[in-house]
């Protein structure tokens, strides 16, 4: 059976989506997974076709999966439910309604550059990575 490709594609300018960056690819179940920054070619082109706009004031990362995409709140939990076990658990809270989970995110999407900033969070990548990952 093959394993669908999915992208997260993220801020490459905030240190919580490097962060996040850092995250899924020490913990996510598959290779297929794969990275672009949000202002890159790959990842215009692919909105485009998907047909899908970005708000960057509000949206700090979006998920897709195949030819779904999923935004905001749902971006992320998707993403986790993707992850190895215990942290696909995650995928619970997909549960709770979606305008509730959204009012979270976009609180959290507004400040995230200045939440990056006061945790110094880095918005770089480690040297180790496995860079065919990254588009």
């Amino acid at each position: 059976m093959t394993q669908m490709k999915s992208y997260f594609l993220y801020d490459g300018d905030c240190g919580a989506c490097t962060s996040a960056v850092r995250f899924f690819l020490r913990f996510s179940k598959s290779d297929d997974l794969y990275f672009s920054s949000i202002n890159s070619e790959f990842s215009s082109k692919l909105l485009n076709d998907l047909k899908v706009v970005y708000n960057q004031e509000d949206e700090g990362a979006i998920y897709v999966r195949g030819e779904a995409v999923y935004h905001k709140s749902t971006a992320i939990l998707q993403a986790l439910s993707d992850c190895c076990w215990p942290i696909s658990m995650a995928k619970i809270f997909l549960y709770l309604p979606q305008g509730l989970r959204n009012v979270f995110y976009r609180a959290f999407a507004k400040r995230r550059l200045k939440i990056s900033k006061q945790l110094n969070l880095k918005c770089e990548l480690p040297k180790n990575v496995d860079s065919k990952r990254f588009l």
